[in-house]
């Protein structure tokens, strides 16, 4: 008699931020994608290739792509930032701060009173 089939493998719920009547596009993505393509441009900049990010934290360059597409997030995040930061010879604060620039400019328009909130934040940090 064959056994039976294992269970399917049920996938993480992904609890959605949209409303009722709200489109998919108006729905901000999460700001992790938005971190790979900060350190992307941050890096192209500097005219550093991805294979020396890999390198300094032991990693194959499709891990390094796969993070500036925001495709994948790596297993240790805080050191892949550090290293961008060090090849880079930049603050990796500068690396999270242009990656949540590049989110509020990019993703849907916010309500009026989340609007006024950020740009009060934004105000605190003389930007």
């Amino acid at each position: 008699m064959a056994a039976d089939p294992p269970p399917p493998r049920l996938m993480p719920s992904r609890r959605s931020d949209r409303t009722a009547g709200m489109k998919a596009e108006e729905v901000a993505r999460p700001l992790l994608p938005w971190l790979g393509r900060a350190c992307r441009q941050a890096r192209e900049e500097r005219n550093v290739v991805q294979v020396r990010i890999a390198a300094a934290i032991e990693v194959n360059q499709a891990t390094i792509a796969r993070f500036e597409e925001g495709i994948a997030w790596p297993r240790q995040p805080e050191e892949l930032l550090m290293a961008y930061a060090s090849e880079l010879d930049m603050d990796v604060r500068l690396l999270w701060l242009h990656a949540f620039v590049l989110w509020l400019e990019n993703e849907p328009v916010l309500d009026r009173r989340s609007q006024e909130q950020v740009r009060a934040a934004l105000k605190r940090l003389q930007i």
